[in-house]
């Protein structure tokens, strides 16, 4: 089966809301394609195995069909949840509403200007996304199997084998008779055992008396005086004698002088500074700037609220129409402007260093008669100087309002 064939995501989104609800909707369709690919699939082993498929005669067993029924019922409930999963898939999508609005009434034509010299030819625009793959048709029935070949030479005689294991050795031949034994002489009779006498009837057990109170332990005796002991070797150790009660723990002394602080080593050599990545720059290096107006039009735009600066390769000073960039570095540029909707021809331009530059549009929506419009734009401050940033309006006279950049460094 085909492949979903989706468009180059770069740092820069060419693809509009619209787009990607297309692109989302025919990921659906391409993994229906594939169940009901897997689907045949399933339905053709099953074929095989009855031998109905055109040109094919095979002899399954009940034990084939049982393994095989098992393994297609296995299949079968896992499409059946995977169709519950795009079902889902499918409402969310349908639950948004992609609709665009009305468009607004055209604007009367102003009358025609005197003809000036013809501009040079501007830059050819950036090729269009290529559309996605169409789905791959359904893969034919197998033609008929072809005619056996001819069969081949016969192959060289294989090697002589092994050696057969020796035979069984052969039945041992009968044993000559045996010689006749001498006649035992009889055995003498055994004497008349004596009768055992009879067991005489034992006595009753008396009953067992009571135990008497033990006495109570008379005192210890006084303790003798220590023998002497003539030769230290045969005279035995004595048994410990008890542990006396302990003494009372004696006063905490006072705590001794701090001693003298040691020299401090040598601090080591710092070690070589690594790389900045690309996010901890992004990071360090952010600014974020309004103006919510209304502003003056047309002319260039005063950044008048720093929200947020962070680094020090973004600058501004608030009220003031430039924005500084710091050369040898790589920046990211969004802003979103909000324009009357009475003034249809007018629009912004962001200006690098004093030329214009094509920020790519990603949002351009009419709500509560304004235009809101935002785009991006990825430029490389070169130097040696710090590069500028302007934001002007073009076009007649008309209301703007909810100027917003946001600046990242990107490297």
């Amino acid at each position: 089966m085909s492949q979903a064939n989706l468009p180059n995501i770069t740092p820069t989104v060419l693809i509009t809301r619209d787009q990607v609800v297309s692109l989302l909707l025919s990921s659906i369709a391409l993994e229906e394609i594939g169940m009901s690919h897997i689907l045949n699939s399933e339905g053709e082993k099953i074929q095989y195995l009855v031998g109905t498929l055109p040109g094919l005669t095979v002899t399954a067993t009940l034990s084939d069909l049982l393994l095989v029924n098992d393994s297609v019922q296995d299949t079968i409930q896992a499409l059946v949840k995977k169709t519950f999963l795009l079902e889902s898939k499918l409402s969310s999508i349908l639950s948004n509403d992609v609709s665009t609005g009305a468009t607004g009434a055209t604007g009367a034509t102003g009358a025609a200007g005197p003809t000036g010299p013809t501009g040079p030819t501007g830059a050819t625009g950036l090729t269009g996304v290529t559309g996605a793959t169409g789905a791959t048709g359904a893969t034919g029935n197998s033609g008929p199997t072809g005619a056996s070949g001819v069969t081949g030479p016969t192959g060289v005689t294989g090697a002589t084998g092994a050696t057969g294991a020796t035979g069984a050795t052969g039945a041992t031949g009968l044993a000559g008779a045996a010689g006749v034994s001498g006649v035992t002489g009889a055995t003498g009779a055994t004497g008349v055992t004596g009768a055992t006498g009879a067991t005489g009837l034992t006595g009753v057990t008396g009953a067992t008396g009571a135990t008497g109170d033990p006495g109570g332990t008379g005192p210890d005796g006084p303790i003798g005086p220590t023998g002497v002991c003539p030769d230290p070797a045969d005279c035995p150790t004595g048994p410990t004698g008890a542990t006396g009660t302990p003494g009372a723990t004696g006063a905490t002394g006072a705590t001794g002088a701090t001693g003298a602080v040691g020299v401090t080593g040598a601090t080591g050599a710092t070690g070589a500074t690594g790389e900045t990545g690309i996010a901890a720059l992004a990071t360090a290096n952010f600014a974020s700037i309004i103006s919510p107006g209304p502003l003056v039009t047309p002319a260039n735009l005063p950044f008048n609220t720093v929200r947020l600066i962070s680094g020090s390769l973004i600058s501004v000073t608030p009220g003031d129409i430039t924005i500084f960039l710091q050369p040898v570095h790589t920046y990211m540029i969004t802003v979103k402007l909000d324009l009357s909707t009475n003034a249809t021809s007018q629009n912004f331009v962001v200006l690098f260093d004093g030329a214009s530059i094509v920020l790519q549009p990603f949002m351009n929506t009419s709500v509560g008669g304004l235009i809101s419009m935002m785009g991006s734009v990825i430029v490389n401050a070169v130097g040696p100087a710090p590069s500028t940033i302007n934001v002007q309006v073009v076009g007649p006279n008309g209301t703007a309002s909810n100027l917003n950049v946001s600046i990242f460094a990107l490297s």
